[in-house]
């Protein structure tokens, strides 16, 4: 009897976690990237966020500046450079208290950020930062002004 039991819940476990909603696929990408300089000098170090507006499909679009303030997009999930269309562009800078980047694995337990940049780039409701991703793809420089 127990066996009995024990496999209808299975069967009533397998059956209830094997439907759902399929995910969709992602919008083809094309290569996204560029440069972003703070005051005329390469910004290090910034992770650079392309945000779909209106009827641009797809997700958020991510890359992060190197030392020369370069970056590249990739999809949140992994897919190489953006979908053609329009974007809002939010760009942050988040350093430890000691002022250095943050690792690729956040600011760690009990670790402090702080946004090194204006809420007018780096806040998605005060942004002005924009851009046209075409059907070719592109290269976007963003020259911010500020303090460092």
């Amino acid at each position: 009897m127990f066996r009995f039991v024990l496999s209808t819940i299975l069967v009533v476990i397998a059956v209830g976690c094997g439907g759902g909603v399929e995910a969709k696929p992602l919008p083809k990408t094309v290569p996204v990237s560029g440069i972003v300089t703070l005051n005329g000098q390469p910004l290090v170090s910034a992770t650079v966020t392309f945000i779909p507006e209106g009827q641009t499909k797809g997700i958020e679009c991510l890359g992060t500046t190197d030392e020369s303030g370069q970056y590249t997009l990739k999809q949140q999930h992994g897919t190489a450079g953006a979908p053609p269309g329009n974007y809002k562009v939010v760009i942050s800078r988040l350093l430890r208290g000691d002022g250095t980047p943050l690792p690729k694995e956040g600011a760690g337990a009990g670790g402090i950020a702080t946004e090194t940049l204006s809420r007018r780039y780096s806040d998605i409701t005060k942004t002005k930062l924009t851009a046209v991703v075409p059907q070719e793809g592109g290269e976007f420089k963003f020259d911010l002004k500020g303090k460092k």
